[in-house]
């Protein structure tokens, strides 16, 4: 996902609840009551201030199509084992799919936590946590930049062969796209500085979503320097779009990519 055109924030504000975890034998059961009133919770390594930057961190936002600022709340559920070890993660009210997956894949590689204790015995224990995600619109620019009246458009070096050529190379056709068998155009709108770097890109129009906006940006992000516009015999900054075509490959051809239109 375009990381810069949103950010995170996670609330502590909620207690974390605890919940015991189901076991077979009579003992365990009854150990499953005993955790109710465990002397001492889990904790992550360092505590609750250490695992929000260690969340912020390792967290990866998948791209999802927003036109405004949203702020969601993702209700995990897991178990913290005697050892410590992080298992048996859910979502308790699923909402956006791929970041539902995205934070079970993140809680799954925590570090080991400090288990819960009751009567000096380390013991299983399940709790809930709310984090409260705040995503940042992903269909439009984060802020404008003027674009003044230049003699000479931006220009890929080498020109729009160079250009369909790059894209072609590093297309990777995403996977959920080409398993639901999803194709389309996505329009990618981006700055070129001064200088010939790129920046600045997000994708216009209707999402298509399965990826598509995310590989986009991507490709753009991935371009080497333009040859800058120029304005009044100087390099200048200024904007500029390219659509990127994705196909399916063919059964022959399984290295099919898109093609970039100005």
């Amino acid at each position: 996902m375009h990381l810069r055109l949103l950010f995170l924030f996670f609330s502590f504000s909620h207690t974390i609840f605890a919940q015991s975890y189901p076991q077979d034998s009579a003992a365990d059961r009854q150990a499953q009551l005993d955790a109710f009133q465990a002397d001492e919770l889990p904790q992550f390594p360092g505590g609750p201030e250490n695992m929000a930057v260690w969340i912020n961190t390792n967290l990866k936002i998948p791209y999802i199509p927003l036109r405004n600022d949203t702020t969601v709340t993702v209700h995990v559920n897991f178990l913290v084992e005697r050892d410590g070890r992080i298992t048996h993660v859910t979502i308790r009210q699923p909402g956006f799919r791929s970041l539902d997956k995205a934070v079970i894949d993140m809680f799954v590689t925590m570090p080991l936590w400090r288990p819960a204790y009751l009567a000096d015995r380390a013991i299983p224990l399940r709790l809930h946590l709310p984090l409260n995600l705040h995503l940042g619109n992903t269909l439009r620019k984060p802020y404008d930049v003027p674009t003044p009246e230049v003699s000479n458009m931006p220009q890929f070096n080498g020109g729009g062969k160079a250009l369909a050529y790059h894209i072609r190379k590093n297309l990777r056709y995403p996977k959920e796209a080409r398993a639901a068998g999803i194709s389309g155009v996505v329009t990618v709108e981006f700055t070129v500085l001064s200088n010939g770097a790129v920046a600045n890109a997000f994708t216009t129009g209707n999402a298509i979503g399965y990826g598509l906006e995310e590989e986009a940006i991507r490709i753009v992000e991935k371009m080497p320097r333009w040859i800058p516009a120029i304005l009044d015999g100087k390099p200048a900054t200024a904007k500029h779009k390219i659509l990127i075509r994705f196909e399916l490959p063919q059964p022959a051809n399984e290295k099919g990519a898109g093609n970039s239109i100005h």
